[in-house]
């Protein structure tokens, strides 16, 4: 996290968005891949801080080894200490991520969702924050996910591997957001990715894409693993604004 955090903003018009939820600001944050604070960091929680998003979402790996989540856990924590999303702070767990640390978040104030739904309402309309286990890709249980849900629920998926966007878009997922691939992390100077790091195409491992009728947002991440190196590849988050198909969104202030 040397440079500091970018924060990209992107619109997305949904045509199932219940009016209730129209303009909802959702920052989505993944890949922390923190152990340790510096002093660097100031300045993206400064950058959290200033965002006030409705809700905050973290696609997994907060932490780098899972076996290390103790001396992650302070990290994590003064980092979105700043952050107040009133609607709630969401995650779930990636590949390098303890199930103790989740544990741990929970205890202060976020929500740990591990193939289950948070459902969030606003006049009688419902949407649905649906968290994938993602520890493992075998842990994956997309029908447990959507027990509670309903088939008319706006659902928001968070998931790690963004390539699960296939089985996500088949259950009903209006979009999908999710991490792991750092935006290829070592790029070329255009920005376009030497490795992908998943199933999906190159191109495909950031950015805001449409596959199957189902968008999908894949976030590059803050951290970094493997070679400790981001090379034309810089950390950020992203700030969605979620409107009802047809609306156009009033500029930032």
């Amino acid at each position: 996290m040397r440079k500091p955090l970018l924060i990209d903003a992107a619109s997305l018009a949904l045509a199932r968005l219940p009016p209730a939820f129209d303009s909802l600001r959702v920052l989505h944050l993944s890949d922390l891949h923190l152990t340790r604070w510096l002093p660097r960091m100031e300045k993206s929680a400064r950058s959290l801080a200033d965002l006030r998003p409705d809700i905050a979402v973290i696609t997994g790996d907060l932490g780098h080894r899972s076996w290390r989540w103790r001396q992650s856990l302070p990290a994590i924590l003064r980092l979105l200490e700043p952050l107040h999303a009133p609607l709630g702070t969401y995650f779930i767990l990636g590949n390098h991520d303890s199930p103790h640390l989740g544990a741990e978040l929970c205890r202060h104030g976020m929500r740990l969702l591990t193939n289950e739904s948070a459902i969030i309402t606003r006049r009688n309309q419902r949407l649905a924050v649906v968290g994938l286990a993602q520890h493992r890709r075998i842990d994956t249980d997309i029908p447990a996910a959507l027990t509670y849900t309903q088939t008319a629920d706006f659902k928001l998926f968070l998931m790690h591997y963004p390539d699960l966007v296939f089985a996500a878009g088949a259950a009903g997922a209006d979009i999908c957001l999710a991490g792991h691939t750092h935006g290829g992390q070592i790029c070329y100077p255009d920005g376009s990715p030497i490795l992908g790091h998943d199933a999906l195409a190159p191109h495909q491992c950031s950015g805001v894409h449409k596959i199957n009728g189902t968008w999908l947002v894949v976030n590059r991440g803050v951290g970094k693993a493997g070679l400790k190196l981001r090379l034309f590849c810089p950390p950020h988050a992203i700030l969605l604004t979620l409107t009802t198909a047809g609306r156009i969104p009033a500029a930032a202030s």
